[in-house]
């Protein structure tokens, strides 16, 4: 401070060193202590909230009746419904036993054939050269011969034939009388015969058919009673052909 300022009066006297005053920090602590005072004082105690009684939800039972008064179309809808969406319905296994199931007989497996066994090889064709005509049979044709009377037709008997793979183990010829008769003449019936290392017959089947369940029945009787020489060792396999004659024809009743 100079000299001018110190001179002149003036309306406040300072200090002349400030210190800090202690007064405000206690004025807050005190406003703050009323204040919570205050708070804790005129607070109202909180009115506690009404307790609800919670009552039991009303059930009501669906079920189907046929009296007038209690029917409700509504109940009768809903139970239409969880009807239809059931899921048991659709988990049940729906099991229907055909009619007649104990009256069928058992059949084993084993007795139906179910893939045909193979066939024995093809023969090797054999190619047959026809004889030389004679020269002078056509000269003869053209000259004035009385007519021949044609021979009469004798009548044809059965004959068995054995493919190539059986033919030399056959023992002698073979001929086979029917027992059987049919009103027509039928197809040849083809055998599959299997022939075991002793020259029995093993196995038989019919390959072929003629068209009489009676014949194929004949013809099977005839094969499997066959006997072959010694074929060695496994088992041979062979066809028998049976070319049914004029002997299995029954003759015609005259009317």
């Amino acid at each position: 401070m100079n000299d001018t300022e110190a001179g002149t009066p003036v309306i406040f006297t300072w200090a002349d060193k400030e210190s800090s005053s202690w007064w405000l920090a206690a004025l807050i602590f005190v406003s703050l202590f009323l204040h919570s005072a205050a708070f804790f004082l005129f607070r109202g105690k909180e009115s506690a909230a009404p307790r609800m009684v919670r009552t039991a939800p009303m059930v009501q039972i669906l079920t189907a009746s046929a009296d007038p008064s209690r029917h409700n179309s509504e109940a009768d809808a809903l139970l239409q419904w969880l009807a239809m969406h059931d899921p048991a319905l659709v988990a049940k296994v729906q099991t229907v036993e055909p009619a007649g199931l104990l009256d069928i007989r058992y059949r084993p497996s084993f007795q139906e054939i179910r893939t045909q066994p193979l066939t024995a090889p093809p023969e090797p064709p054999t190619i047959q050269i026809p004889p030389a005509r004679d020269p002078l049979a056509m000269i003869r044709s053209v000259s004035r011969t009385e007519k021949a009377t044609p021979p009469e037709s004798q009548p044809q008997a059965t004959q068995v034939r054995f493919s190539a793979a059986l033919q030399p183990h056959v023992n002698q010829p073979q001929t086979f009388a029917p027992t059987v008769k049919t009103a027509a003449q039928m197809r040849p019936t083809t055998v599959l015969a299997g022939v075991d290392a002793d020259g029995g017959t093993r196995f038989a089947f019919v390959q072929q058919a003629s068209g009489d369940e009676a014949l194929d029945r004949d013809a099977l009787a005839f094969v499997r009673a066959l006997n072959f020489s010694k074929t060695g060792d496994g088992v041979q396999w062979g066809t028998i052909t049976i070319m049914w004659g004029d002997d299995v024809v029954a003759p015609v009743a005259p009317r």
